[in-house]
Parts: structure tokens; sequence; C-alpha cells
């Protein structure tokens, strides 16, 4: 295609055609209904600027982690584009960042952790569903997508368009995955104008802001007071000692991994030092643990897309606004995964006078409230 024909059509003085549209499609590897659809003020926002490391950092920028961020971004547009779309802006509630300059890693996560739970009313005991808290009571935008590159943890970027976004690894099983969305949490936080991709790491000596992110995680998802109000409780009504079955059970119920809440009761002296060690040298397995315990976690793999973001979506099909393949596309899922979706979200059962059961079908765009 001529760039005169190129530039005609952006500056506006040339209507494309309809073969055209497919060449700029195949060129910029998009749909060619996504050049139909409203423009959001986005176009601006390059991710892989972004997360660009520093003139003179280290790039470790692979193809599969490249791929990873455009995934990232894409979603994020997506999820705008369903905002302008149904006239619905997701409410920020951020804080202001926190300062935790010349503050050592420990005391800083301690102090953002308790401020940030007090903000959001969280008391002190575990926490339900992190991924509508941070959406819903925040304003963050948060995903779990399969990454090629397994050793991303999570990833983190703000920018005034889109606002806070998170991505977390769904290749990564759950207790994982919701470590991982805190500590990005936590850099939001405090770095917000830093795009991070946190790597999965061995290094016995990580960064001053790695040790804050898992701090931070530690304390708001096991915060003290609450935990070891928890253990006591467990305690005077066992008359057992506290047990392995009682760790796992504890450790599903603030969702955190088994191997993370042993070395939380160890630090809080409430389990001897090298509890886990002990652990893991007789054999025990996290995963069989749990099956045999009837706790189970969601399968790994399986991306995680907002409730909002799904509802807007559907709203946006419903409404004539995406085609079923842009609505497949825009929820990472095939067409008959869509229409199951569809009709649990428009579908409600209830009884009749006669005691039977029968569907009503439901308008998720009619108005409820004035």
């Amino acid at each position: 295609m001529a760039r005169t024909t190129v530039v005609a059509m952006e500056n506006g003085k040339r209507r494309p055609r309809a073969t055209e549209l497919v060449k700029l499609a195949a060129l910029s590897g998009r749909a060619v209904g996504d050049f139909l659809l409203p423009e959001v003020a986005t176009d601006h926002v390059d991710f892989a600027a972004l997360f660009r490391p520093a003139p003179n950092g280290r790039s470790t920028v692979n193809a599969a982690r490249d791929e990873d961020i455009r995934q990232f971004e894409q979603l994020c547009r997506w999820y705008v584009e369903l905002e302008s779309l149904a006239g619905a802006s997701l409410a920020r509630r951020y804080p202001e960042p926190y300062d935790i300059a010349d503050t050592p890693a420990e005391r800083a996560a301690l102090a953002v952790a308790t401020a940030e739970r007090n903000r959001l009313g969280l008391g002190d005991g575990p926490i339900g569903d992190l991924w509508d808290l941070l959406e819903t009571d925040v304003g963050l935008r948060a995903f779990a997508i399969p990454m090629r590159d397994r050793r991303i943890a999570g990833m983190f970027v703000y920018s005034e368009a889109f606002g806070g976004c998170i991505a977390v690894n769904a290749n990564h099983p759950e207790d994982r995955r919701r470590w991982s969305g805190v500590q990005e949490y936590g850099r939001f936080l405090t770095m917000r104008h830093r795009a991070e991709v946190t790597i999965l790491s061995a290094t016995k000596r990580p960064k001053e802001r790695e040790r804050f992110a898992d701090a931070f995680a530690r304390h708001f998802l096991m915060p003290i007071a609450g935990l070891t109000r928890r253990i006591d409780a467990i305690r005077r009504a066992n008359e057992t000692p506290f047990t392995l079955g009682d760790l796992w059970q504890l450790a599903n119920l603030y969702g955190v991994s088994v191997q993370a809440m042993t070395w939380r009761l160890e630090e809080l002296r409430l389990l001897s030092i090298g509890t886990w060690d002990r652990l893991t040298e007789f054999g025990v397995q996290p995963s069989q643990a749990k099956r045999l315990l009837g706790l189970t976690a969601s399968e790994s793999g399986t991306p995680h897309l907002p409730t909002r973001y799904q509802v807007l979506a559907v709203q946006s099909y419903l409404g004539g606004g995406l085609s079923e393949g842009q609505l497949a596309e825009r929820l990472l899922a095939d067409r008959v995964s869509v229409r199951e979706l569809i009709h649990q979200m428009t579908t409600v059962e209830q009884p009749t006078e006669d005691g039977i059961w029968a569907q009503a079908t439901l308008d998720l765009s009619q108005p409820i409230m004035a």
C-alpha cells in the first residue's frame, strides 16, 4: 500500500476501501472489526516503551516476554474500549503514593500494609476475593493470563489513560498468583510511575524494592494480630496440639501457600525455626495434602479476567457493539464457552406459584437505580 494512501487516510482526507482495511489489519496484527470500534484516547501509551530498562540498565526482554507484555497491553486497551462503549469508567480510589525513601524495607512494608488495610476497612482477618477488592475498592485493572515466559510472576504498569494495571501469571497456582498480585499492588502504592516485570528468582540477596514487595505481601495477606489470635483460638479449641492439617487449613483460609504460612509462623515464633525444612525432608507434598483434606485450588493456566470486564464485554455484544468473534477474542475464550457465559449472565431461575422453577432472561443494560 502506498505511503501517500496511508497518510491521506490518517489525515481524514480519504476513506479506506474494504480491501485496504483487510491489508491494514494484517499488517498491524489486528482484526478488521477493531478499526470500526469507537476510538479511545490510549494510542499514545506504549507498554513496550514503559517496560524498557533505563539507558544503562540491563535488558532482559526476550521474545516470549515481549509477547506477554503485548497481550497485557491489549487487554488493558480492550478494557478501556469496553468502558467507552458502555459509558462507564472505572472509579479510581487511589491513595497518594507512600513515601518509603530511606526506610528499611521490612518497616516500610509493615507501615504501608497496615495503612492500606485500615484505609480499605479490612481489619486484620483473611482477605476473601482479592481481585474484586483491588478492582472495586482500589480501582486497579487486574488480570491473570497464561504467560509464555513462565518465569514471570507478575507485571505492573501505570498510565493516566489506563490507570493502575496488574497482570499475574495464570500458569502459576492461585496462592502464588495472589502473592504476586499483592506484590504488584505494593509497587503501585510506592513506585506508581515505574513499570515493573517481576521474575521468579532464587537469589538470596534480592534488591531493596523486591524485599519491600515480598514483605508487603506477607503483612497485607497475613497480618500479625489477626493471625496470632486465630492460632490461639485453634489451640484453645483443640484437645490435640497444632497439627499439619491445621496448618494446611490455615494456609487455605488466608489464600497463601503452605510454605508461605509456615515461614510466617516461624517468623512470629509460633512454629519453631526450621519447621518447613523438616516438612520437606519428610517428603510432604502440599498438592497431595490439599486433596486429602478436600481443599481444592484453582486450575493453573486458566485466564482470570475481572468480573466487571466480562460484564462490560457481554453488554457490548448484546447491544451490538461487538461481534461474537470480537467478544470471544476479548474474553480469551472459544465461541462455545462465550455462549455458555452469556447464558449464565443473562439467565436466572426462579420459582412460579406452582413451585416449578422456571428460567427468566435478564437485560444487563436495564437501569435499576435512578
